[in-house]
């Protein structure tokens, strides 16, 4: 299985919390056959976050250590079409695809957008902790909210 790990469940593995380690038992994400990823926008808003909350040099290499056991994705073209197919349909003007009824258009921040992008693009699940991305679960990959 391929995981995508959102930004948050990036924050709870450097903080080694109990969500973390009922995720990680959950997904069995310790095992060689699951491949974990993240993408460059995860890895760009975590290293902000930690500069932002002025981590000190310990924290700081828990987070490098972290960060190197995952294969980063990087933005390509193909990446962006995707992004342009969620941020239509999120926002309700996909006429191929239109939200399920009772449920509105919404605004997804720009790095959930790339995030989403990525999964889709590498055909994975989501790992998240928030519902960022609920709307878009079956639709364009498998949402996990822990």
């Amino acid at each position: 299985m391929r995981y995508i790990l959102d930004t948050n469940i990036i924050l709870h593995i450097v903080r080694n919390s109990p969500v973390w380690q009922k995720t990680k038992s959950k997904y069995n994400l310790g095992f060689v056959e699951n491949k974990l990823f993240i993408s460059i926008v995860t890895y760009a808003e975590i290293k902000s976050l930690a500069r932002q909350l002025h981590w000190g040099q310990s924290k700081i290499k828990q987070l490098e250590h972290v960060l190197s056991s995952f294969a980063i994705l990087y933005i390509n073209n193909k990446i962006a079409w995707h992004y342009i197919e969620i941020d239509v349909y999120s926002q309700g003007k996909d006429k191929q695809n239109p939200l399920p009824n009772k449920m509105s258009s919404r605004n997804m921040g720009k790095n959930d957008l790339w995030i989403a992008a990525t999964t889709k693009f590498i055909q994975a699940e989501l790992i998240t902790t928030d519902n960022d991305f609920i709307h878009l679960n079956n639709t364009f990959f498998k949402v996990h909210i822990i």
